[in-house]
C-alpha cells in the first residue's frame, strides 16, 4: 500500500542528490518520476485510512497532513522560503503598479 510513497520518497531523494552534483538531467528525470508516482497510490491509501478510520473528514485530513509533510519537505531540502518568494512578488507587483500609474 505504501510502497508507491516509499518509491516517490526514494525518487526525490535521487532527484535532490543529481541536482547536488549538478546533473540537472537526471534531476529532472528522478523528479519527474516521484511526482508521477506519488498519486499513483492515492485511491488504495484513501480507500485503506477510510476502513481504518471510518470517517471520509478524518481521512482528507491525514492526505492533507501528508501532502503537506511532502511539500514541506522538499521546500527544506530545496532551501525555499515561501515568506521571503511571496514578499519579492508582492513588491515587485507594487513596484510595477506604481511605474504603470505614473
Amino acid at each position: 500500500m505504501y510502497i508507491l510513497y516509499g518509491l516517490a520518497f526514494v525518487f526525490f531523494l535521487l532527484s535532490h542528490l543529481f541536482f547536488r552534483l549538478k546533473k540537472r538531467v537526471l534531476g529532472n528525470t528522478f523528479i519527474t518520476i516521484a511526482l508521477f508516482l506519488n498519486p499513483l497510490g492515492y485511491d488504495v491509501v484513501v480507500y485503506s485510512i477510510t476502513l481504518l478510520t471510518k470517517n471520509y473528514w478524518m481521512t482528507m485530513a491525514i492526505m492533507y497532513t501528508l501532502a503537506f509533510v511532502f511539500f514541506g519537505f522538499f521546500m527544506y531540502l530545496y532551501k525555499i522560503n515561501p515568506i521571503k518568494l511571496i514578499r519579492e512578488k508582492i513588491i515587485g507587483l507594487h513596484e510595477k503598479f506604481i511605474k504603470k500609474k505614473k
